[in-house]
């Protein structure tokens, strides 16, 4: 007698196609485990089990996207119908109209040890029995693996011809293909040189049947990786090595007509100018960057001071990431040269780089019209900075694009600020739809002043609420009467409250503050916890709703409840 189906197999037809339809209009469709945080494209998710064990999946996924632009076979995990799928019978079950009309494919390399002997022969292979995409404009390779394992041998006599074979094969597949990237976990931390020899080559020969290649995550670990001399028309570098390597710097700079990503480290005695200027002094330009990540080597020290007379080396920069205390100096030529280009900024603030940026008088009211997403973060320690110790650092937040929509300071104590500094601070922000405060706490009644006056405010990171200090003559039994009349209805765009909080103390404690904001703000109906406290937080909140206070406005208070326990 064969088993039992399970209700997800037998999922009708019109519960899957709400399903499907909920991205519907998503032009990526994605079939993966993971959410890849680190690249700003959104990409939608459904599960593997649904993918495989639902017998209608494929038929409704055919209808709604057939004409889907980008394709993604990853992982290859299949729990629902009894342990792992080798990867190419997950292709083959998938097989159907997607991969003529895809124009973004990724596959995943998953050999014992990508670029042993054994794997190369699996490259060559290449086992897709004919299947072709002939719209395919862009192939990702993501090799996982480590040649630190039993399986990593010496490279075979026939590794090139291996490689090359591998390469024809592509062709093969994707004619229309111009960007090849390479991606992947792979650990050269023993056999380096093999490793990179074969990636060397195999980006050689690449970039003779597409105009770039782009070498991401896992690429660029040793300085001497690569003959960079051969390495050109790159897009990406995303090194985790830095300015400091001689290597690094030859491979950015050569590829300053082409590079549209750049991710850098800081080294000693070492800051931007080892990739702006070249040995002659003049000044390279990078004219399509559009994004800019730098962190700190915990080694460098004071950095050489230069003054770059007005150059603008990223005209085109979109996006400005700091990680660290990476050492700008007083040059500032990021800030100065793109006031008209900067649409996200991600900064490590010290007190030493909000001084300059307030000396030179980098950020005015009316400078940056394009900065939408501004993310400060003060250097990490054991107490968070406040108000007494960096009142620069309060003035710079004044100062930076007050038209921005997005906002966060975090690793920042408003504790000991004075409760009206806190409303100039952010209520002169009148455009901000997200402001993230992540380590501050602020009292039920400040919260509620902020939210009315930023009136197209949706998104508020912070600690729970709290109701102290209580307003004067207002007792507990009071409390939803003078909310009512004084605070309702307002900050009808605000919607969330996302909190990090799962301590029960707090959680006990927001419970009466979270119900008062519901009453003043008709559209406010989740917050955001992680997944212990929001179990924690219903059954709270359920037991306050059943309570003499908010019996009356049970409904409303329940839609909260409702959307939090989804």
């Amino acid at each position: 007698m064969p088993p039992a189906l399970s209700p997800l197999q037998t999922l009708p037809v019109h519960a899957v196609e709400r399903i499907v339809d909920h991205v519907a209009n998503n032009i990526r469709l994605a079939f993966n485990n993971d959410y890849d945080t680190a690249r700003p494209t959104k990409y939608y998710r459904l599960q593997m089990p649904l993918l495989w064990v639902c017998r209608n999946f494929r038929a409704v996924v055919y209808l709604r996207f057939f004409k889907c632009h980008e394709l993604r076979f990853d992982k290859n995990v299949d729990r629902a119908v009894g342990g792992p799928i080798p990867y190419i019978q997950c292709l083959e079950r998938f097989a159907g109209p997607f991969h003529l009309v895809a124009q973004e494919v990724r596959i995943l390399m998953r050999p014992w040890a990508v670029y042993s002997g054994k794997a190369l022969m699996i490259l060559s292979r290449f086992p897709y029995n004919g299947c072709s995409f002939p719209l395919a404009r862009t192939l990702e390779i993501y090799l996982h693996g480590s040649l630190a394992t039993e399986d990593a041998t010496a490279v075979p006599p026939g590794a090139e011809i291996n490689i090359s074979a591998f390469v024809r094969r592509i062709g093969q597949m994707a004619p229309k293909l111009n960007l090849v990237r390479l991606s992947g976990g792979l650990d050269p931390s023993n056999h380096a040189d093999t490793t990179y020899q074969l990636i060397d080559s195999l980006t050689t020969q690449l970039l003779q049947l597409v105009d770039r290649v782009e070498l991401t995550h896992g690429f660029n670990r040793a300085p001497h990786f690569l003959q960079v001399d051969t390495i050109r028309n790159l897009t990406y570098v995303h090194s985790y090595f830095g300015i400091g390597s001689e290597q690094i710097v030859q491979l950015v700079r050569q590829n300053a007509p082409t590079l549209r990503y750049l991710s850098i480290i800081s080294c000693v005695d070492t800051d931007l100018s080892g990739i702006i200027q070249d040995v002659d002094g003049g000044y390279i330009e990078y004219p399509y960057i559009h994004t800019l990540l730098l962190k700190q080597d915990t080694s460098w020290s004071m950095p050489r001071r230069y003054a770059f007379d007005g150059a603008v080396p990223f005209p085109s920069l979109r996006r400005l990431i700091s990680r660290g205390d990476f050492p700008f100096g007083d040059d500032l030529v990021l800030f100065r040269g793109n006031a008209a280009t900067l649409e996200l900024l991600k900064l490590t603030l010290t007190r030493e780089l909000a001084l300059a940026l307030l000396r030179h008088n980098v950020f005015t009211p009316i400078s940056h019209p394009k900065l939408q997403c501004i993310m400060l973060k003060t250097p990490q320690g054991p107490i968070p900075v406040n108000y007494a110790d960096n009142p620069e650092i309060i003035q710079l937040m004044l100062d930076i694009a007050p038209g921005a929509a997005i906002r966060e300071v975090s690793n920042w104590s408003l504790k000991q600020a004075p409760r009206s500094l806190v409303l100039s601070l952010l209520g002169k922000h009148v455009s901000l739809h997200v402001l993230a405060l992540p380590d501050v706490r602020l009292s039920l009644w400040d919260a509620m002043t902020l939210i009315k006056s930023l009136t197209l405010l949706s998104d508020l990171h912070a600690k729970a609420p709290t109701l102290d200090p209580m307003p004067d003559g207002i007792t507990q039994c009071k409390l939803v009467a003078y909310v009512c009349s004084n605070y309702s209805p307002m900050g009808t765009r605000f919607r969330c409250w996302h909190i990090k909080d799962d301590n029960e103390g707090y959680l006990r404690e927001a419970v009466k503050p979270f119900l008062l904001l519901a009453l003043a703000c008709p559209n406010f109906d989740y917050v955001a916890f992680t997944p212990y406290a929001r179990e924690k937080f219903a059954d709270l909140l359920e037991k306050a709703i059943d309570t003499a206070n908010y019996k009356e406005h049970a409904p409303r208070l329940r839609r909260l409840l409702h959307h939090i326990l989804e």
